[in-house]
């Protein structure tokens, strides 16, 4: 077990390598400056790399947010997210195009938003804002002591907190554990992790909503196949501040 004040929630560094893919030079440049500049002004660290062949690009280059055009003649853009996204399950990609008619075929590769070409001057910098905030949250940490030792979690790998009496266990997804344990108050633990997307959804859980799959009356499912016990008499306000989120988090289309 650990000390009382376990979590500690807190930000990983933020360095990011930003792709811009379209075929039209003067769109790459565009994108390019405006980006840039708001970097800039704002003291995020981004390095960008602009392409306008979109053969060229590494599908196993590592890089945060992508802007892709969809119809460029020499490979289609969505084939490029596809080649991209296998390698990169967390990569932010941005469609940056004329074209309305390619939208659905965003959805097969988690696009985060669709940007008409048109709008860039409006747009492209508030997109791309809510892109970072996206990634701050999948870079989020918390820290806990066991036994005197501290431990970083990425909170991405945080499916659910429970809690039985003064004891907090963390369940985990996509990690080398599957759970700690630690001294803990859970009324204390979900003002602390109320801003990185949990919510508390009874007395004892606090889940990651990330991770939620179905969000029913009296239950919700997880990743996972797990089934969690959630508040009825609540469930409408649960239930909105839910939505609200996934409204903030999922794809949007323009």
């Amino acid at each position: 077990m650990n000390d009382k004040k376990a979590i500690r929630p807190r930000w990983g560094k933020l360095a990011m390598n930003v792709l811009i893919c379209d075929d039209e030079p003067k769109v790459v440049e565009k994108a390019t400056t405006i980006l840039k500049q708001y970097c800039s002004d704002t003291d995020i660290s981004a390095t960008f790399h602009g392409f306008t062949d979109p053969s060229k690009v590494n599908p196993l280059s590592k890089f945060d947010i992508i802007l892709l055009d969809i119809d460029m003649s020499k490979l289609n853009g969505i084939e490029l997210a596809r080649k991209l996204r296998a390698n990169n399950s967390e990569a932010i990609i941005i469609f940056v195009t004329n074209f309305v008619q390619y939208a659905p075929e965003g959805y097969e590769v988690q696009a985060f938003r669709y940007l008409l070409k048109e709008d860039i001057p409006k747009k492209l910098i508030p997109y791309f804002s809510e892109a970072v905030q996206q990634i701050l949250s999948h870079r989020q940490i918390v820290t806990i002591s066991i036994s005197g030792e501290k431990i970083d979690i990425p909170i991405k790998n945080i499916l659910y907190f429970e809690s039985n009496r003064r004891i907090i266990i963390m369940h985990l997804i996509n990690d080398s554990r599957t759970q700690y344990s630690f001294y803990g108050n859970m009324t204390l633990l979900s003002h602390e992790m109320q801003n990185s997307g949990f919510l508390r959804i009874q007395k004892s859980y606090l889940v990651n909503m990330e991770y939620i799959k179905s969000f029913q009356y009296d239950k919700v499912y997880l990743e996972n196949d797990i089934w969690l016990p959630s508040s009825e008499k609540n469930h409408k306000e649960l239930k909105q501040q839910y939505l609200k989120w996934e409204g903030k988090n999922r794809w949007v289309l323009f």
